[in-house]
């Protein structure tokens, strides 16, 4: 079975926030207890999101990830957002 994107989004967040580096497609499987191949599409989607920010070393939350988790909600849940213009 497929990981969730929600628990995808925190192994990476929660792996990101314990030593600060970027986290290892590998690392991800593990904690989600799954294989690469099965995640590395999830994480692309929460890329293309701008959830996560890809580096040489792995991924990254953005801070829209950080705070969206904040929330408490699922991704699967319905928000509205309200956007600002500077």
């Amino acid at each position: 079975m497929d990981p969730s994107p929600d628990s995808v989004l925190e192994a990476v967040c929660e792996a990101a926030e314990s030593d600060g580096t970027p986290v290892s497609v590998q690392r991800i499987s593990t904690a989600v207890d799954t294989t690469p191949n099965r995640v590395r599409p999830v994480l692309e989607s929460l890329r293309r999101a701008e959830f996560l920010r890809r580096t040489a070393d792995g991924y990254r939350p953005t801070v829209t990830a950080m705070e969206f988790l904040e929330l408490n909600v699922e991704l699967t849940d319905v928000a509205v957002l309200e956007f600002v213009e500077d």
